[in-house]
């Protein structure tokens, strides 16, 4: 079986060899003169002064884990460690030249080894769209553009100026989803952005865990719109992102009507998280900033989701998302060596609807449905990470120190809006990731 496998690879090979020098990859080399390589080779070296909550073998930080003492008087989570990884390493390419008179085609197809299977890394897909844009239409629109593909969730396009993987995350909005977007530069300075996504690698949260189920049989795709005010020192932006899950779509066993499995309902929650985004730049500097006024927002990898407040008809539960303030500001001064200052914050508002107590006045905690990056209990978040990077050329070393603080409740005493409300108490935690990193 072997042999014969080798003989009839030997032979397509040879065919291919054989092909005439006009019909050999004649489409490929075409297509090769339009793809521009880029990425680097990145290293990292972590300390943790205690356990965190983190993906990506902990280069994508949230926060670090409430305490939790034992029989002995300890926190189980004053654990200090530190870890390499190079899963960050990334390769992409981009798609140029493509052009039909005012028509112009592009794209992106962007890769790196984020995904771990067994404690070895693999290649994830990032990026993978195509961008059709229409040039010098008229005076008052100055061109309109057509993104198609697995791109970035515009809430997530402006990122701070940092060190850190997570890119300013649980504060700063972060996805990435197969979209369809619509852009259109008019007067100059503006630009009108709209479109549909699918919540596919990062999704929300629901009775079954995160799934895109939820968005899957609701029918109705995550939406943005958005407006951007762009100048040559300043840019600022806002948009609105909406999204609408159904956290059941049939009935289960679980709802304890075993007689009535499968039978369609009207569960539904509609949630709106507004945005807004300033950056300066000039010379050498450059400072920016983001606020996000979140309703659920966990499929941004905020600190949020909703809760069920009423189930007295199996047919149609009744659910509330939970809201939440989280911004950002961040600077970066200089080119061979570069300071950065990153600072965010994150306040939880509880639910818009009152959720129901027991005869203590709390609510229970397995209503709420969070996301799996944070903890139900978390009442507020600081975070400080100064950082100084020296650039040669295309090699890059960096070192940044983050401070983290997260105020904390008590899970038990979530009060009619789940905001823990008793045994409040901070949780310190640092941080010190070094980087090596060389582009090309």
């Amino acid at each position: 079986m072997k042999k014969t496998a080798s003989i009839l690879t030997m032979a397509l090979a040879m065919s291919i060899i054989a092909l005439p020098s006009n019909a050999q990859g004649s489409h490929l080399v075409k297509l090769t003169n339009h793809l521009e390589p880029y990425g680097f080779f990145r290293t990292s070296a972590i300390f943790d002064a205690r356990e965190i909550k983190a993906d990506a073998e902990d280069l994508f930080y949230y926060i670090p884990y409430d305490k939790e003492i034992n029989l002995e008087g300890n926190d189980i989570w004053y654990n200090p460690s530190v870890r390499m990884s190079a899963v960050t390493t990334r390769l992409g390419f981009n798609l140029t030249g493509f052009r039909y008179g005012s028509f112009n085609v592009s794209g992106k197809l962007e890769t790196d080894f984020y995904l771990m299977m067994d404690g070895a890394a693999s290649m994830h897909l990032r990026e993978a769209y195509l961008n059709l844009e229409w040039k010098d239409i008229g005076h008052f629109v100055n061109s309109a553009t057509f993104k198609v593909g697995h791109a970035w969730n515009p809430m997530s396009e402006d990122m701070p100026y940092t060190v850190g993987y997570e890119s300013g995350s649980p504060f700063n909005p972060y996805s990435r989803s197969p979209q369809l977007m619509f852009g259109v530069d008019f007067m100059k300075h503006l630009t009108f952005t709209a479109g549909a996504l699918y919540p596919m690698e990062f999704q929300p949260t629901g009775p079954k865990g995160t799934s895109a189920d939820y968005v899957k049989y609701g029918l109705v795709p995550e939406l943005y719109a958005g407006l951007t005010f762009h100048s040559k020192y300043f840019t600022a932006k806002a948009g609105v992102d909406f999204l609408s899950l159904v956290p059941r779509w049939r009935t289960t066993d679980t709802d304890g009507y075993h007689y009535d499995k499968g039978t369609k309902v009207s569960d539904r929650i509609n949630m709106i998280s507004p945005m807004v985004y300033m950056q300066f730049r000039k010379g050498s500097l450059r400072i920016n900033a983001k606020a996000v006024l979140a309703s659920g927002g966990d499929h941004l990898r905020l600190m949020g989701g909703y809760a069920l407040y009423d189930k007295s008809d199996i047919y149609d539960f009744r659910y509330t998302p939970l809201r939440s303030a989280s911004a950002f500001v961040s600077l970066c001064f200089g080119n061979k060596w570069q300071g950065l200052l990153f600072a965010g914050g994150m306040k939880a508002l509880g639910t818009g609807h009152s959720l129901p107590v027991n005869d203590n006045g709390y609510a229970d905690p397995t209503d709420i449905y969070f996301f799996d990056g944070g903890f139900k209990n978390i009442r507020h978040i600081l975070r400080g990470a100064p950082a100084v990077a020296y650039n040669l050329d295309r090699l890059t070393l960096a070192l940044e120190y983050g401070c983290t603080v997260v105020d904390y409740g008590d899970i038990g005493s979530l009060d009619s809006h789940g905001i823990a409300s008793r045994d409040a108490h901070m949780i310190l935690s640092h941080r010190v990731l070094g980087v090596v990193k060389y582009s090309f």
